[in-house]
């Protein structure tokens, strides 16, 4: 938990559960998974979490375990918090994981019930969990109300909580076309404040039009956050990609974040310099002073790339920033 983070989007992380398992393509340079079993050793905080494997090659590589924990010290850490924030929930795990019990799911949902003060986004590759455990507690006898209650006494507040709460915004990651079929209609069966997707890392292209708000319903995603691949196996996100999901959000009226281009700056030839002109970076030095490296041109055809890290490729998408939210929500 941080009550301050990078995350360009969020204002603090909060990890009532940590440890995870890999679940698709998205998952494979997963940061928390690195940070997990670089930390994996005896009475550190990945133990039992996830290990260092070597791969065929001969070459290291990590893994989480499938195992979870429930952090109880940090559970109750947003009441502390005064100051309104919001907060990513389970940056290091995924709270809708097949290995977390409801029991830990009713204690989490009545911190962030008693913590109204607070936007929580709430962000899973597991929409068809989320969707099982919120949905039929519209309709539970106790009402879903007195179960939170009870699990936080009146004493810690005041306040009564309603369902879906008002303060939760509920997210799942996609990474290409098929992740997004597979889980977009999850999430939008699931009763919610907000509901958001993560296109981060961005592996392919995306059409959105299906799951955004129309004029007839005005039911739909509230919001898209749009990101490249960062860290040492990072793979380049193609300029179209991020373009394609803006446009769709802006003509349906749907909040669009672009958090990051990531590890690789997308770059153009410059016939008439003598060399690549890269798109979104400024102060690149003279346009002969390099060479862009050119990833995966059957895939990403067209487009040349020079490995900048993520500060220095930015987040300007077109020579904008793009830091939308819904509005009136958080």
């Amino acid at each position: 938990m941080a009550d301050r983070t990078p995350i360009e989007w969020a204002d603090a992380t909060w990890n009532p559960i940590t440890g995870c398992s890999r679940v698709s393509e998205g998952c494979r340079n997963c940061y928390a998974e690195i940070m997990a079993a670089r930390f994996s050793k005896p009475g550190q905080w990945g133990e039992g979490l996830a290990q260092i494997v070597r791969k065929p090659d001969g070459s290291a590589d990590h893994r989480w375990t499938g195992q979870v924990r429930l952090n109880d010290r940090a559970l109750d850490q947003p009441l502390r918090w005064r100051k309104p924030r919001r907060i990513f929930v389970c940056s290091t795990s995924d709270l809708f994981h097949e290995g977390v019990p409801d029991e830990w799911l009713d204690r989490v949902f009545a911190v962030m019930a008693l913590a109204p003060q607070h936007t929580f986004m709430v962000l899973t590759k597991r929409p068809e969990r989320a969707r099982e455990y919120v949905a039929p507690r519209l309709f539970e006898s106790p009402s879903m109300q007195d179960r939170l209650w009870s699990i936080y006494h009146a004493s810690r507040s005041k306040h009564v909580p309603a369902w879906p709460l008002p303060n939760v915004w509920l997210g799942t990651s996609i990474e290409d076309q098929a992740t997004a079929d597979a889980r977009i209609p999850h999430l939008l069966a699931t009763p919610a404040a907000v509901r958001f997707v993560s296109a981060e890392p961005l592996l392919g292209p995306v059409d959105l039009t299906g799951y955004l708000p129309d004029l007839d319903c005005g039911d739909g995603l509230d919001l898209a956050i749009v990101g490249g691949e960062s860290g040492p196996g990072a793979r380049p996100m193609h300029p179209d990609w991020p373009r394609a999901l803006r446009d769709q959000c802006v003509a349906a009226g749907t909040a669009f974040f672009f958090k990051q281009w990531g590890e690789w700056a997308p770059a153009t030839h410059d016939p008439e310099h003598g060399g690549y002109v890269l798109r979104q970076t400024e102060k690149v030095g003279p346009f002969d002073s390099w060479r862009a490296n050119v990833f995966d041109p059957d895939r990403l055809e067209g487009v040349n790339w020079r490995r900048l890290g993520k500060k220095a490729a930015g987040r300007l998408l077109d020579g904008q920033v793009w830091d939308q939210m819904p509005e009136g929500k958080g």
